[in-house]
């Protein structure tokens, strides 16, 4: 404060703004003070202004990420000061800086400042090259008029739908028609948007930087393209997007878009987030855990479904006939729900029934490959690229892990840290919740038996119990299920792993990183990272031949094409449920 009371009013003086292991280290950033004090500026560093006086969380519930808090909070003092400007420093494909850059730019409301993104083939000359336009646009913009912008902030959102608005649900996968089934079942209004399709994500990316996740790119024009649509009022509309508590980017995704409906005039549209602490339960208004458990319940079914589908899918001697009993069984799923899942089980049996009567060819199995990822990824088939369809057009039988093992592991997350925070009271009603759902579960399971390969149903504590050779166990989020899954399905008879990340996933560059690894330490099983941003490249095709020729070699070698207890090669010796 002493120095900026003393500052000249010729004198510039440039907050440099960003993550301190950058903006304090010359080699990371070039020697930008250097370069500024050459250009007769004073660099301010960011942890010299009063940052704890703003109070950011206020605005932005869920900045889970410190620095961001700072940074943040260091723009709006900036925004504020006549005689500051500032210097936004990041990096090329930092996650966190997708999401702050946004929010920064509403911050700073309309006050010049200059963003560099800088990575290991920045030049020392193009910097130099970039401060000295900026500091000339300064001189330039005191001679205009001052135009202060109106900004946008997240703010808090409701975390239950208003009662006279339809709330609708984006794509993620066929997981979304149940959750949007148990909301009905509890009186709400409730729908299920379609697939993303390119239009969707031309939409998206128009109203975004394409730096974001590629999910959420994806259900930001999801919902914009039905806000857009002539039929709907933005105030009888809510969108589903829970919360999180990081550290992944998904937390943000509500908060953007937030930011990006009030700047095209859809302030009327409402933002549903739901907590993950309590796994959404709060989206029911007061019915939560009828809610809670007809959800899981869905979410169990639907899983089933899918596992059945993919089983047999590749074998059907007649294309299209597992996906017409598919269709049809989501369908009796989808009803059951709707009027609170009391015949569920018998559902899930005529359905297994169903799936059994598909005409499937014998013989020699296909490799199978276990396809892990970002959920959002993994799930949805128009965000994955058709990973799936891909992958059997090439040759594999598919196994994906169930979309329900998220909530399963909400519930663990719960227990832990309600005993880390010694909330006695959390640990035994996250208790009571885990023995519910595996109870449930286990019932949903019975229907089904016999009928799927039970040998892959792993349970979350399996997971984090085979993730520590390359993630610890309570690195929140998908790294230790991903890991944790495959090392653990790694003992099943699989013959590869396809990891699908979005592009700039900081998760799914972890478990990239450690894929090498992974694959030594078993005996040099197939794999492949493929990251996916919507871009058709037919570099993916050929990977995905040439990882599906090493599956192939890989089962041949290891006698999976034979197994002996290949459940569908036994069709005469089916259980019949009790």
């Amino acid at each position: 404060q002493e120095v900026m009371n003393n500052l000249p009013d010729d004198k510039q003086a440039l907050v440099i703004i960003g993550r301190v292991y950058n903006t304090g280290d010359p080699a990371l950033n070039l020697s930008m003070v250097e370069k500024l004090i050459n250009q007769d500026v004073l660099p301010i560093p960011l942890d010299y202004l009063p940052l704890g006086s703003e109070h950011i969380l206020n605005d932005y519930p869920q900045m889970y990420w410190p620095n961001g808090q700072k940074i943040l909070a260091g723009a709006r003092i900036v925004a504020r000061d006549k005689k500051l400007h500032a210097i936004y420093m990041g990096n090329f494909r930092c996650g966190p800086d997708s999401f702050l850059a946004h929010f920064v730019h509403e911050e700073m409301a309309g006050k010049p400042y200059l963003e560099l993104e800088i990575d290991e083939h920045s030049a020392d000359a193009g910097m130099i090259t970039r401060y000295e336009a900026f500091l000339d646009s300064l001189r330039g913009s005191q001679l205009v008029e001052k135009r202060k912008q109106k900004y946008f902030t997240p703010g808090v959102q409701r975390s239950t739908p208003l009662a006279d608005r339809t709330l609708y649900f984006p794509y993620m996968s066929d997981a979304a028609y149940a959750i949007a089934a148990a909301s009905r079942s509890c009186g709400m209004n409730a729908e299920v948007l379609p697939m993303q399709n390119e239009v969707d994500l031309e939409l998206g990316r128009k109203n975004t930087s394409a730096r974001e996740c590629f999910p959420m790119v994806c259900t930001t024009g999801n919902f914009l393209k039905k806000l857009y649509d002539p039929e709907t009022d933005p105030k009888k509309a809510s969108f589903f997007m829970p919360d999180h508590n990081g550290p992944c980017r998904f937390g943000q995704y509500n908060k953007l878009q937030r930011v990006i409906f009030d700047k095209l005039g859809f302030e009327d549209a409402e933002i549903i987030s739901p907590s993950n602490d309590t796994a959404y339960a709060d989206i029911s208004g007061g019915q939560g855990t009828k809610f809670r458990f007809t959800a899981w319940k869905g979410f169990v079914a639907v899983d089933l479904l899918r596992k059945m589908k993919q089983e047999r899918k590749p074998y059907e001697l007649i294309p299209g006939a597992t996906n017409r009993v598919y269709k049809e069984a989501l369908e009796a799923v989808v009803r059951s729900l709707e009027n609170g899942a009391k015949d569920l089980e018998d559902v899930l049996h005529q359905s297994a029934i169903n799936f059994d009567g598909i005409a499937l060819s014998n013989g020699i199995r296909k490799p199978v490959i276990v396809v892990v990822g970002e959920i959002f990824m993994r799930d949805n088939p128009f965000c994955s690229g058709f990973m799936v369809d891909r992958l059997e057009k090439f040759g594999a039988e598919t196994f994906m892990a169930p979309f329900s093992e998220w909530l399963s592991y909400s519930t663990y997350r719960y227990t832990r840290d309600s005993l880390w925070k010694r909330d006695y009271k959390g640990v035994l009603k996250s208790k009571i919740q885990e023995f519910s759902q595996n109870i449930s579960g286990g019932k949903l399971h019975k229907a089904v038996h016999g009928y799927i390969d039970k040998d892959k149903n792993i349970s979350i504590r399996e997971m984090l119990n085979h993730c520590g050779d390359y993630i610890h166990k309570h690195y929140d989020g998908d790294p230790a299920l991903n890991l944790g899954s495959s090392a653990r399905l790694a003992q099943e008879n699989i013959s590869g792993i396809a990891n699908i990340l979005p592009f700039t996933c900081m998760p799914g560059t972890v478990v990239a990183a450690v894929s090498h690894k992974f694959k030594k330490d078993h005996n040099e099983l197939p794999y492949v990272n493929i990251a996916y941003d919507g871009q058709e490249d037919a570099s993916i095709d050929l990977r995905l031949q040439a990882f599906m020729y090493q599956a192939k070699e890989y089962s041949a070698r290891h006698g999976h094409d034979k197994p002996e207890n290949w459940h569908l090669a036994k069709l005469a010796n089916k259980k019949v449920r009790v």
